[in-house]
């Protein structure tokens, strides 16, 4: 809020604040007084709009803002001020401003500079237009993703074959490291997963299969189902939720803190260093906890058959016995390692990709866990497919 100096208060402080408007000669004059401050802008406001705007009977006639008057002053002040001034000049009539100090002309002058920007225009889009270009959004996304993820696959076999033929470049303790992580300390979860899973299934099999008479083939659907889907998909989903995040937080935490930049300043390979060891040790721990997961949802389902049956532990093995041969157990495993390249990869590239802010980091760790679990699920549709028609 600017104000005149004191003397100027003592003479115009007890006038209210308010305008009127004069004719002399040719002139249009508004003299405003009193304090035309945010607490007044309402009262000012309406007895401005009921002003109206003079009409110039010749080209001669000029209007002037006489603003002497004016004890104080803040921006709605000069706003109403500058709107008034607008709809002279629209209506033909040259206004200038007359009395001001040097405050009160900078306030005028930079509240005028800032109305005078041009506002953002409002697409009115349709619906129907919205979700196209909702779609073309997405799909752009998707196919950016798609080579980025390509690129970075290449990136990851050069570095791979660069890895075997100079086998000193491997870090065995930070293998070691992200094997216990994304390892060992995921069987609990997973194997509590599982284990819960078959024994749904199996319960619900039973309930189902009942309506028919058929409640003993509700082992054979959770033996297959369990080693040929179940399994695998379950740990993969746990994995990509639990590691794939987990790689996504610690290299775009490094990333944040300029680290990876350092290390490339020191000659150290990001590659090497950061996603080599993540993607050997998921590629290692996926199928071990892929096997743990189908030994947790057979035993899940032995449990409930031995409630809901009556199913003794040693004749529920015996019909796992009958019903499982190795190709149900190997069409399982062979989608292992597959799921953890692509985890380990998105995770990393994922990492790799996050800005200097904590909702970049945040925002990636999320598309991390959703991407890795997309492509996992298109992984195990493709291998369905392909081994269902090759009678596998």
């Amino acid at each position: 809020m600017l104000k005149r100096d004191n003397q100027f208060l003592l003479q115009t402080e007890t006038e209210a604040p308010g305008f009127r408007v004069e004719l002399r000669g040719t002139t249009f004059r508004l003299v405003a007084t009193g304090a035309w401050t945010v607490t007044e802008a309402t009262v000012l406001d309406e007895e401005l709009k009921r002003l109206k705007v003079p009409i110039p009977p010749s080209s001669d006639f000029t209007g002037e803002m006489d603003i002497s008057g004016i004890a104080e002053i803040d921006t709605a002040g000069a706003w109403l001020l500058q709107r008034t001034a607008g709809a002279w000049r629209r209506g033909g009539l040259k206004t200038r401003y007359a009395g001001a100090t040097d405050s009160f002309r900078i306030l005028i002058e930079e509240v005028h500079r800032r109305g005078q920007t041009e506002k953002p225009e409002i697409d009115t889009v349709t619906p129907l237009q919205q979700i196209l270009d909702t779609t073309q959004t997405s799909l752009t996304n998707i196919w950016s993703d798609v080579v980025a993820l390509t690129s970075f696959l290449g990136e990851v076999s050069a570095a791979s074959v660069r890895l075997v033929r100079e086998p000193w470049r491997f870090r065995p303790i930070s293998f070691i490291h992200h094997l216990d992580h994304a390892g060992l300390r995921a069987l609990p979860i997973i194997f509590l997963i599982c284990f819960l899973i078959g024994a749904v299934v199996m319960q619900q099999g039973v309930v189902q299969l009942s309506y028919f008479g058929a409640e003993p083939m509700a082992v054979n659907m959770v033996a297959i189902l369990s080693l040929r889907e179940v399994g695998i998909l379950l740990t993969s989903i746990m994995v990509a939720g639990r590691s794939g995040s987990a790689f996504t937080a610690e290299i775009g935490s490094m990333k944040m803190r300029e680290e990876i930049d350092a290390m490339r300043t020191l000659g150290i390979d990001p590659m090497d260093t950061l996603v080599l060891p993540r993607v050997a040790a998921l590629v290692v721990a996926l199928p071990l906890l892929t096997f743990m997961g189908d030994i947790a949802a057979l035993a899940g389902g032995g449990v409930m058959a031995w409630v809901m049956l009556g199913l003794e532990p040693p004749i529920y093995i015996d019909k796992l016995q009958e019903i499982i041969s190795v190709r149900h157990f190997m069409v399982g495993m062979i989608k292992a390692p597959f799921a953890a390249v692509v985890i380990a990869l998105v995770g990393c590239l994922e990492g790799l990709r996050v800005q200097g802010s904590a909702e970049s980091l945040g925002s990636h760790v999320t598309a991390a866990v959703v991407k890795a679990i997309f492509l996992v699920i298109c992984i195990d549709g493709i291998f369905a497919m392909f081994l269902a028609g090759i009678g596998q």
